[in-house]
């Protein structure tokens, strides 16, 4: 009897020496529904026939002295094989339903950190599951927005390993550009087993996740976007001239020429293309403008990453050769590099602007995936999809994107300390320093050039040693400088109350982060001495280049600092802002908790790590690539017996 191959349970060999004539001695064989009975038999005189269940049918002629058959089993307590008036064996059998799968929440469906919808759900089936996936149906009346397209949603749902009994686990899908975002859906999940039978939740009802935009232009845009998902036939001229309207602004979305382009050339198509399908693209198109006001490039580096996860777990999920997810994940290494580059790009330039952004605290860091770990674990994934141990890969995947999900706006967001918002105060105080700076530079250069206008003035009153432009000499200048006007005076306290606030906070920046003061803040502080002390004497012209210096040094030291913070929040501390050799970052990094000397957290540490699939060691990986290696290199020694190189070849397939 050979069960159904979606069982993968072996075939059940039954011999005619069991006790086919006493069936009451006999404990039944438990048998799979539909697996098929295979009968032999050689002998005898007559046609064989086989009873299996309530059906009952003749043995086929292979030879004049041998028959066969082969008939599926649906019901029936016994088998039997009988000839003329004899049973020639008999078996009771116990035939093993085949329950349809069930799956269900394991939380309400949600609206995950970023936006993206998700769906925790817990899924079995007796045999193993083929299939889940999860429904989505717009829920309005059907005389609202008649023109919307009403085609349920089919979105999958990775399982961990091919054809689980149990599942557990979290998808994540982004619809935030979906034309159905805010607006009312049900969502049902189903499951189906290799038998086609399917089972499912019952619909919930919710608003399908939209983006918030905190941008005022971005906002209007996706306004004016949804109002061609509800009646776009109807208000396409109006929208046309509210982008119009918007386009014509350009410094409130900072003079963005690729955004200006988009918003006019979505209004000549919804002014100029009355065909329907014209509507989808515009749509696209204004999304895409939105996302590129708010967020730059990471909003669009992040759905590139979240397409390049599907496309793998998809390749993971059929079985894609080796060539194929070779491809796949170097995409995913190119498109989570990006997404990371975008976020420090983002994040660095909101410090630069003195912006108060939560970070990590110290006790805490260690807990929490950095970049390194991302690579490496990306790394591991890779090998593991190498050397076939595919399953694991799948649930890495997946813990991937439930950490790039909290990566953005959960855990990180949420953990503040007072010494890292005193170091955002820190920063807005260089800033306001930096402007005042700005300023008192302003002022000086100004007193410089009337300084300079009243002594060629008096150049025919005036005698004495001259320069070649006719000046003045610069002793005779000086003389002249020393009493120095009431204005040079007050601007020369300016000076000196600057360089002492400069000190005073490079004084409080070397406490809290244990002495690592960017280098540029204290040339600064010296440039800034040396223009009090011409201010001092009377000097505007000798003060403007130590003011200048001291201008460049404050924005380079603005500069480092912001991303000495953007490195302790990402979980680095990189030498370049406190003048460490690499050598030393790295020791100072791997002496936090939980890591070893050389920065490397133990094996099987973080959240990706659980007990539903076992995550190979790294040893244990080195080992199946070598043990892969050498199979592939016997499988083309064709001096090997033929047994041999086929049974090598079936272990290469399982690769």
């Amino acid at each position: 009897m050979t069960p159904p191959e979606y069982t993968g349970l072996p075939p059940v060999f039954l011999k005619s020496a069991n006790p086919a004539h006493t069936p009451s001695l006999a404990d039944p064989v438990p048998v799979p529904k539909g697996s098929l009975v295979l009968a032999r038999v050689t002998g005898g005189s007559g046609t064989p026939a086989l009873e299996a269940g309530s059906k009952s049918a003749a043995f086929e002629a292979v030879d004049s002295s041998t028959f066969q058959i082969q008939q599926p089993i649906e019901d029936g307590t016994r088998i039997a094989v009988t000839q003329g008036s004899s049973v020639l064996g008999g078996w009771n059998v116990r035939i093993i339903p085949d329950n349809p799968p069930t799956i269900a929440y394991a939380s309400p469906p949600t609206k995950g950190e970023r936006g993206a919808l998700r769906l925790d759900y817990t899924a079995q089936d007796d045999y193993g599951l083929a299939e889940a996936k999860a429904v989505v149906r717009l829920d309005l009346p059907e005389g609202e927005a008649p023109a919307l397209d009403r085609s349920p949603l089919e979105l999958p749902l990775a399982l961990p390993g091919v054809r689980p009994r149990e599942a557990r686990n979290a998808a994540f899908h982004d619809l935030t550009a979906h034309p159905w975002a805010g607006l009312n859906v049900t969502i049902r999940l189903t499951a189906l087993d290799g038998a086609g039978q399917t089972g499912s939740t019952e619909d919930v009802a919710m608003v399908l996740p939209e983006r918030v935009f905190n941008h005022p232009v971005a906002r209007a845009i996706v306004e004016e976007r949804k109002k061609l998902t509800l009646r776009p036939q109807q208000l396409r001229i109006e929208v046309a001239r509210a982008l119009a309207e918007i386009s014509s602004r350009p410094s409130q979305f900072g003079g963005d020429l690729v955004a200006f382009l988009a918003m006019r050339t979505a209004v000549n198509r919804l002014l100029l293309d009355e065909e329907g399908a014209s509507v989808p693209a515009v749509q696209q198109l204004l999304w895409e403008t939105a996302l590129r006001i708010e967020d730059g490039g990471l909003s669009l580096a992040e759905r590139d990453l979240r397409d390049a996860e599907s496309r793998l777990a998809e390749a993971l999920e059929r079985g894609a050769d080796d060539q194929e997810l070779k491809k796949l994940m170097d995409e995913l290494q190119a498109a989570l590099d990006k997404f990371l580059d975008a976020m420090e790009q983002q994040m660095r330039e909101a410090l630069e602007r003195g912006e108060q952004i939560p970070m990590v605290p110290p006790e805490m860091a260690d807990q929490m995936m950095d970049r390194q770990d991302l690579q490496r674990m990306m790394e591991q994934m890779r090998q593991m999809a190498e050397t076939g141990a595919r399953d694991a890969a799948r649930q890495m995947l997946s813990q991937l994107q439930q950490m790039m999900e909290q990566m953005r706006n959960g855990a990180m967001a949420q953990m503040q300390q007072q010494g890292q918002n005193e170091a955002a105060q820190m920063m807005r105080e260089l800033q306001e320093l930096t402007q005042r700076q700005q300023q008192l530079l302003d002022q000086t250069f100004r007193q410089s050039q009337e300084q300079m206008g009243r002594q060629d003035g008096q150049q025919g009153q005036q005698q004495g040693p001259r320069n070649r432009q006719g000046r003045p000499q610069q002793g005779q200048q000086g003389q002249q400088g020393q009493s120095g006007s009431p204005l040079m005076q007050k601007q020369a306290e300016q000076q000196e109350a600057l360089r002492r606030q400069l000190g005073e906070l490079m004084r409080r920046m070397g406490e809290q982060q244990g002495g690592e003061i960017p280098r540029p803040l204290g040339r600064a502080e010296r440039a800034m001495r040396d223009a009090g002390q011409a201010l001092q004497q009377g000097q505007p012209g000798s003060a403007v280049p130590s003011q200048t210096q001291a201008m460049d040094e404050l924005q380079q030291g603005m500069q480092a600092m912001a991303e000495q913070m953007m490195q302790q929040m990402m979980g680095q501390q990189g030498p370049a802002m406190s003048g460490q050799q690499p050598g030393q970052a790295q020791q100072r990094q791997g002496q936090g908790r939980n890591r070893d000397p050389l920065g490397r957290r133990p094996s099987g540490f973080g959240n990706y790590n659980n007990e539903d699939v076992k995550i190979p060691e790294e040893a244990e990986l080195q080992r199946a690539r070598e043990i892969l290696d050498e199979l592939r290199r016997r499988s083309g020694q064709y001096g090997r017996p033929q047994m041999e190189r086929e049974y090598i070849d079936r272990l290469l397939k399982q690769f």
